[in-house]
C-alpha cells in the first residue's frame, strides 16, 4: 500500500472529504489530492501532523504495510434521566389535590343531579296540563344551570394541576423524603378512605331501591318519574363520597408509582381510549334523548356505559401485559 493509498484509506475511515483534511493541515485541497494519487509526497512536518491526526506513527505511514486503527464506536444516545420529585414539590402537590378533591367531586354530582329537574317535569306533564315544550325547555335551563358551573370546577382545578401532569404520565424519580412523605399521609388516611369508598359504593348499590318500590304502582307516572328522579340524586351522593376519597388516594399512589401509578402501567393507551369512549356515549346520550323525547329512560345509557367501559379497561390492561410479557 502507496503512502497516498493509506492517507487516502485513513480519511475515508474517518469520514473527512480532502477539503476537511486539508483545513485540518493548513494545506490545499489539491496538495491533499496530490499525496493520495501519489504525485507529490508531504514534507516531513506535514507527515507528522498526519500520524497525530489519524493516531498512527510516522513508520506505519512510510513502510509498505499498515494496520489501520479501528474506528472509533458510535455511542448510542444516552437516554435521559427520569425527572426528579422534590420534597417541596411532593407537599405543593398533595396540597392541591386534597383542596380540589371536594370542588371536583361536587363537580361530578352536578353532573348527575343535572337531568332530574327534566325528569320530574316530565313525569309531571303526564298528570298536570303542562305544556310538554314548557317542560323540556324549564328542565334543559336546570340542567345546563347545573352543568356549566360543574364545567368550570373542572377546568379550574385542572389548570392549577396541569404541571404536575407528568406524575401521572411519566416514569419519575422519587427525591429524599418524597416516599416517605406520601407513604405517611397515605397511612393517616386509609381508614378515612376506606369508609368514603364503602359508602359511596353502597349508595351507588342502593339508588335502584326507590325506582323498584315505585314500579309497584305502575299507573302513576309522576310517582315513576319520582323514583327514577331519585336514582341519579343517589347515585350523585355516591358519587361526590367516591370522589371526594378517590382523588387524594390517588395523589399518593402517583408519588409512591403503585397501583394504577405503576411505572409498567404509565400508558397513553388505556387514557386515550377513555377520552373518546365517553365523547362517543356523551353525544350518544344526547342524540338518543333529543330525538326521542325520552329522557326518563334515556338515563340507562350511563349505567350501561359504566359497566362496558369497566370491562374495556380490563380487556385493554390485559391485552398492555401481553404485549409487554413478549417482549
Amino acid at each position: 500500500m502507496t503512502l497516498g493509498e493509506k492517507i487516502t484509506a485513513l480519511r475515508k475511515q474517518q469520514g473527512w472529504s480532502q477539503d476537511e483534511l486539508a483545513e485540518r493541515l493548513d494545506v490545499s485541497r489539491q496538495s491533499v489530492s496530490k499525496w493520495e494519487g501519489g504525485l507529490a509526497a508531504p514534507e516531513l512536518e506535514k507527515l507528522l501532523r498526519l500520524s497525530e491526526i489519524f493516531s498512527v506513527s510516522c513508520d506505519s505511514l512510510i513502510k509498505d504495510e499498515m494496520i489501520l486503527p479501528d474506528a472509533p464506536a458510535v455511542m448510542p444516545p444516552a437516554e435521559p434521566a427520569p425527572r426528579q420529585v422534590g420534597l417541596e414539590e411532593a407537599r405543593e402537590f398533595l396540597a392541591l389535590k386534597r383542596a380540589g378533591a371536594k370542588p371536583t367531586a361536587l363537580a361530578v354530582a352536578l353532573c348527575i343531579l343535572s337531568p332530574i329537574c327534566l325528569i320530574l317535569l316530565g313525569g309531571l306533564s303526564a298528570v298536570r296540563p303542562v305544556r310538554e315544550q314548557i317542560a323540556v325547555a324549564a328542565g334543559l335551563a336546570v340542567l345546563f344551570a347545573f352543568v356549566v358551573p360543574a364545567v368550570a370546577l373542572f377546568v379550574t382545578w385542572s389548570g392549577r394541576l396541569d404541571k404536575y401532569e407528568y406524575l401521572e404520565k411519566e416514569v419519575f424519580s422519587a427525591g429524599p423524603g418524597v416516599e416517605a412523605l406520601a407513604r405517611e399521609a397515605m397511612d393517616r388516611d386509609r381508614e378515612t378512605h376506606g369508609r368514603r369508598m364503602t359508602a359511596g359504593v353502597c349508595l351507588c348499590v342502593a339508588s335502584a331501591v326507590p325506582l323498584l318500590v315505585c314500579q309497584a304502582a305502575p299507573e302513576h307516572e309522576f310517582l315513576l318519574s319520582c323514583g327514577i328522579g331519585l336514582l341519579p340524586a343517589i347515585v350523585a351522593a355516591g358519587a361526590y363520597l367516591i370522589v371526594s376519597a378517590s382523588i387524594p388516594w390517588g395523589a399518593y399512589q402517583m408519588l409512591l408509582q403503585e397501583g394504577d401509578y405503576a411505572p409498567e402501567k404509565k400508558t397513553a393507551l388505556i387514557r386515550n381510549v377513555a377520552a373518546i369512549y365517553w365523547c362517543v356515549v356523551t353525544a350518544g346520550y344526547l342524540l338518543w334523548s333529543f330525538l326521542t323525547n325520552d329522557w326518563d329512560r334515556t338515563w340507562l345509557v350511563w349505567p350501561v356505559a359504566g359497566v362496558l367501559f369497566a370491562a374495556l379497561a380490563v380487556g385493554l390492561e390485559a391485552w398492555s401485559e401481553r404485549k409487554r410479557t413478549k417482549k
